[in-house]
């Protein structure tokens, strides 16, 4: 059976999407109290907060429990604002989207200190960002302080050590198959960061992305692309994926690290292995 799609979508849009499991973007959290009735409290996966400067009151008042995950921009000009939003975690979910930018490490470590989940976004980065990502991923696998997930690390790290074929696309909200983006006009539309893609279909843009990983670009052969499936070749097809590959080896080798530990205990005592 196929997997019921969830549609992003501006907050202006929520009658529209009325029964469809949604997630919805706003920028104040203000917008809440007068756009959104209690009644769609069912269909809404997350809320998604486009700018951390308004206030957090409307979101303590409305649908306790629900998921909020809100933008962080400027990482470097906005880390304070991550207080702003602890409060939230004593009801709720909450994620913090860092973008891929040079200094995102240190909200990484911020969010993480203060509790929140956290999603690394971006697929494209140059060599100094590479090395960024490397310490943050030396972070989250060594440092038995962090108890939340720090994505896309946390997750592909786990598809690493199950031998699940998960792609980034879906760790990271991005597979049209999935998750269908809705533009402020209403338009279903290709993720805002796969604009490259020119505007074509959803589909014609998939059915793309197999083609050049079947036709032998770099892709070809590569070790992580049952996980990658492209990802980072998206929006620019050019881009060289030597600095990423080193990242995934990180992940890779240290699930397999832990598997071949979690192996020398022997079997339980039930006779399956642990």
């Amino acid at each position: 059976m196929p997997e019921r799609l969830t549609y992003d979508i501006p907050i202006a849009l929520t009658a529209v999407y009325r029964g469809e499991r949604t997630i919805i973007r706003i920028y104040d959290p203000a917008e809440i109290d007068d756009k959104i009735s209690s009644g769609l409290a069912g269909d809404i996966a997350c809320l998604r907060i486009l700018s951390p400067d308004g206030v957090i009151d409307p979101l303590r008042r409305h649908f306790p429990g629900l998921p909020v995950e809100f933008e962080l921009h400027d990482p470097c000009k906005k880390l304070p604002l991550l207080y702003r939003y602890a409060p939230l975690l004593s009801d709720r979910p909450v994620r913090v989207s860092i973008p891929l930018l040079p200094g995102f490490g240190s909200a990484v470590k911020l969010a993480a200190s203060l509790n929140f989940a956290v999603k690394v976004c971006g697929g494209q980065p140059d060599q100094p960002l590479v090395e960024e990502m490397l310490r943050i991923a030396d972070y989250y696998l060594r440092r038995p302080a962090v108890t939340e997930p720090i994505d896309f690390f946390h997750s592909l790290f786990l598809a690493f050590y199950h031998h699940d074929p998960v792609t980034l696309w879906a760790i990271q909200d991005e597979d049209p198959a999935v998750v269908r983006y809705v533009d402020d006009h209403g338009n279903e539309a290709l993720h805002p960061r796969l604009s490259g893609g020119g505007g074509k279909p959803v589909t014609r843009f998939m059915e793309e992305l197999a083609d050049d990983i079947a036709s032998g670009n770099e892709c070809a052969g590569c070790e992580f692309v049952v996980n990658c499936h492209g990802y980072f070749k998206r929006p620019r097809k050019e881009y060289r994926c030597d600095g990423i590959r080193e990242v995934l080896r990180t992940l890779k080798d240290a699930a397999g690290e832990l598997r071949r530990d979690l192996a020398s205990f022997g079997p339980s005592p039930a006779g399956d292995s642990r």
